[in-house]
Formats: structure tokens, C-alpha cells, sequence
């Protein structure tokens, strides 16, 4: 059921992260309180603790990086590591940064661009969590 709440969250998150190369904060707080709530009643405290460092580790990079991540990207992240434990959130994340680094590089090669555009990193995150959700 967390997974399934998960994707739901990454769909939402992706769309509105396309169309404006922002997230709402409304839903990455939603998102945040729901899946912290639906993993404290199945997993143990310590877990859902331990998800969050690789979200806070990037809300960290967020305010000392400022142009190079949004704390939106840290607060999904967060979100995600509650509902999915450390492990499996750095496995996740680790896809999605691939992914994107993929796309970036294509996109660099093949199209010519200067890699200065930034690109919206909620989308990648999706489609990785859908391959961990098959994995």
C-alpha cells in the first residue's frame, strides 16, 4: 500500500513538475505527513528515521547549492524515505539520478544544448520508482 501511495505522490509531483519546473508545497506536505503517518504504523520509528537522511542530505544541498537542487526535490525525497526506509530510498534515488544524468547527457550530445537548462528531476524519480516497484 506504501508503494502504491508513493507512485501516486511521483505522479502528481511529475506532472506539476513539467508543466512548471516547480513543485506545489501544499502537496509535497501532504505528501510528506501521509507517507510518514502510513510507514510509523507499519515499520518501526527507527526506520522511518533513518529513510529520512538521504531527504534531509538534500534539503542541505538545496540551501547550500541553491541553483543546482530544489527543496522540493529534497522534501520528495524525504517523503519517499519514510514510506521506503534508507536502503531502498538510496537505491531509488541512485536510478533517478542516473536517469536523469542519461537524459542530460543525450540531451548535451545529440541536441547540442550547453547543460545550463535545468531539467525537472521529479519525472526520473517517478520512472525509477516504478522500477523499484517491479524489482
Amino acid at each position: 500500500m506504501l508503494s502504491v501511495a508513493v507512485i501516486l505522490l511521483l505522479a502528481a509531483l511529475s506532472v506539476h513538475d513539467i508543466r512548471e519546473k516547480s513543485l506545489p508545497l501544499w502537496l509535497l506536505l501532504a505528501g510528506v505527513f501521509l507517507l510518514g503517518g502510513m510507514s510509523l504504523l507499519q515499520n518501526e520509528p527507527e526506520t522511518v528515521l533513518a529513510g529520512c537522511i538521504p531527504g534531509m542530505v538534500l534539503l542541505l544541498l538545496a540551501v547550500a547549492l541553491p541553483q543546482s537542487l530544489g527543496a522540493g526535490d529534497g522534501l520528495t525525497v524525504l517523503a519517499v524515505g519514510m514510506a521506503w526506509g534508507f536502503g531502498d530510498c538510496c537505491q531509488w534515488l541512485l536510478l533517478g539520478f542516473l536517469l536523469a544524468a542519461g537524459v542530460s547527457l543525450w540531451k548535451m550530445a545529440v541536441r547540442k544544448e550547453n547543460g545550463k537548462e535545468q531539467i525537472a528531476l521529479v519525472p526520473f524519480l517517478f520512472l525509477a520508482a516504478i522500477g523499484e516497484c517491479l524489482l
